[in-house]
C-alpha cells in the first residue's frame, strides 16, 4: 500500500536520510590528488551567495594526458546546493586509475525548480569542456556519475545530450553538454510510478505535495503530469544515448528498485545500450549496493543493439567493475596486447610494435606508453608519433590508425640508437592499463 499517511515530521526525517545515505560513500579515506583546486564558478551565483554554481577539481599526477574527466553529483533529494561535497573520496578512487575528478553543484529545489538543476549541470560541462585545454582534460572523454537525485542528474545528463530545451542559458554557451557515459546509482526515472512500486511495507509518498519530487517540480505531481514528464530520464531514451550502467538495491526504501526496472526495458526496447546491477537485500546507500557480503548474489542485465543478456552472480558492484564500464564507454580500452620485436645492428635497431584490442568495445585515439631497461634512444617512427623523456616512452596514435576495433590491431614502428642492454620493456600500457605482452 503506498505510504500516504506520512506527517510532515517524518517526512523531513526520511529527506534528511537521503541527504545523509546519498553523500555517504563505503569507501577509505580519499588519497591525495597532485592538485586540488576548490570553488571554481562556473557561473555567477544565483541567488547570491549560494554555492550551486561552484566545481571542485582533482587532478593526479602521472599518467597520460589528455586525461578523460569523471563528473560526480552527490544525491541529497535536491535539497542541498552542495552536490560537490563526496567528490573527494571519488577521485581518492579514480585519480590513481589516470581520471581527473570534478565535483559538480547545481542550485537546490529550494532555490530554483526544474529544470534549474538540468540547465546547471550542462552549464558545469560546458564550462569544463571550454576550459580542458587548461586542465589536460580530453574533452571527448566526459563520464557522469552520482547517486540518488545525483543518479538523476547523472541519467538526465546522458540521456538528453542534444535536447535544445534542456541547455538553458547559464554560464559557459555554445560548447557542447554532451557527456559519453554514465553511471548511475538507485535513481528515481519516472515520478509519477514510484508510489506504486513502493515495498509492501511502505515507503516515501512521493505524490505529496512536500515529497522531494514534487518539491522539485513545483507542484504536486500528480496534479502537473506533464511538468513531470519532463522530468523523468526514462522519456528521453532513445539508440544514439552514450552508454549508462545503473545500480539499484531491491530493498530500496526510498526509491523504488523498480525505477531501475523500467528504465532498463526503456533502454532494451529503444536499442539502447546499457547495464542495469540488480542486488538482492540491499537499501538506499553504496555501503548497501556495493557490501561485499552481497557480491556473487546480483543479477546484471545488459542490452546492446536491441540484444540483452542476463548474468547471475557477476560482475561485482566494485570500483574496478566501475572503471571497466568507463574505460569502455569512453572507448580508452579494457584489455590489450603487445607484441614487439626488434632487427639490431651495432648500435642501433628497429623496433616493430602491434598492438591488439582484445576487449569488446573499439578504442578511438591510443597512447602507448613504456620504459626502457637500458640506455635506448628513439630517432625516428613511423605510423605514430613517438616521444622520449628519459627512459619513458610514449607512442601516439598517426590520425589514420587512431581507431582499434574489438578484436582488431594496429602497427608502428621506430628507429633507435642504444648501447649496452637492448632487453625488451618490461611493460606497455595502452591508455594507461596494462597490456598482455607476446613475442614479436
Amino acid at each position: 500500500m503506498h505510504a500516504r499517511n506520512r506527517t510532515a515530521s517524518i517526512l523531513g526525517m526520511v529527506m534528511t536520510m537521503l541527504v545523509t545515505l546519498g553523500v555517504s560513500l563505503a569507501l577509505s579515506p580519499p588519497a591525495r590528488a597532485a592538485q586540488v583546486i576548490s570553488d571554481i564558478a562556473y557561473a555567477p551565483a544565483q541567488p547570491a551567495g549560494s554555492r550551486g554554481h561552484l566545481l571542485d577539481l582533482y587532478l593526479p599526477s602521472g599518467g597520460i594526458t589528455p586525461r578523460p574527466l569523471l563528473i560526480w553529483h552527490s544525491g541529497s533529494a535536491w535539497s542541498s546546493d552542495d552536490g560537490k561535497a563526496g567528490a573527494d573520496a571519488i577521485a581518492a578512487v579514480f585519480n590513481a586509475k589516470g581520471f581527473a575528478v570534478a565535483g559538480v553543484s547545481v542550485r537546490s529545489s529550494s532555490q530554483a525548480v526544474f529544470p534549474a538543476q538540468v540547465h546547471d549541470v550542462k552549464a558545469a560541462i560546458r564550462w569544463l569542456r571550454a576550459n580542458a585545454a587548461t586542465y589536460q582534460l580530453d574533452p571527448n572523454r566526459f563520464a557522469m556519475m552520482g547517486d540518488s537525485s545525483g543518479g538523476w542528474l547523472t541519467e538526465m545528463a546522458t540521456l538528453t545530450g542534444g535536447v535544445p530545451a534542456l541547455e538553458g542559458t547559464v554560464g559557459t554557451t555554445g560548447v557542447s553538454s554532451a557527456v559519453q557515459a554514465g553511471l548511475a546509482f538507485y535513481s528515481p526515472t519516472d515520478f509519477l510510478q514510484m508510489n506504486a512500486q513502493n515495498l509492501p511495507g511502505g515507503g516515501l509518498d512521493h505524490d505529496s505535495p512536500a515529497s522531494p519530487e514534487s518539491l522539485l517540480i513545483g507542484c504536486a505531481i500528480q496534479t502537473c503530469p506533464d511538468k513531470t514528464a519532463l522530468a523523468n530520464p526514462i522519456n528521453y531514451v532513445d539508440a544514439n544515448d552514450p552508454p549508462l550502467l545503473f545500480l539499484h538495491g531491491q530493498a530500496d526504501f526510498l526509491v523504488p528498485h523498480g525505477q531501475s526496472v523500467l528504465l532498463y526495458n526503456k533502454i532494451k526496447a529503444s536499442c539502447g545500450n546499457a547495464q542495469f546491477i540488480s542486488i538482492p537485500g540491499a537499501d538506499h546507500g553504496k555501503s548497501d549496493v556495493m557490501d561485499p557480503a552481497r557480491f556473487g548474489t546480483q543479477t546484471s542485465y545488459t542490452t546492446t543493439n536491441c540484444h540483452g543478456t542476463t548474468q547471475v552472480g557477476s560482475p561485482n558492484p566494485t570500483w574496478d567493475t566501475f572503471e571497466q564500464f568507463l574505460r569502455g564507454g569512453l572507448k580508452l580500452g579494457t584489455s590489450c596486447q603487445v607484441s614487439y620485436a626488434t632487427t639490431t645492428w651495432n648500435g642501433g635497431f628497429t623496433g616493430s610494435v602491434t598492438i591488439r584490442n582484445t576487449g569488446t568495445t573499439p578504442i578511438d585515439r591510443w597512447v602507448l606508453t613504456w620504459g626502457w631497461p637500458g640506455n635506448q634512444q628513439v630517432t625516428t617512427a613511423w605510423n605514430a608519433t613517438v616521444t622520449q623523456s628519459g627512459t619513458q616512452v610514449t607512442a601516439r596514435d598517426a590520425g589514420h590508425n587512431a581507431v582499434i576495433g574489438a578484436s582488431s590491431s594496429t602497427s608502428f614502428g621506430f628507429e633507435a640508437t642504444y648501447s649496452g642492454t637492448n632487453a625488451t620493456p618490461a611493460e606497455f600500457r595502452l591508455n594507461g592499463i596494462a597490456c598482455t605482452k607476446v613475442s614479436g
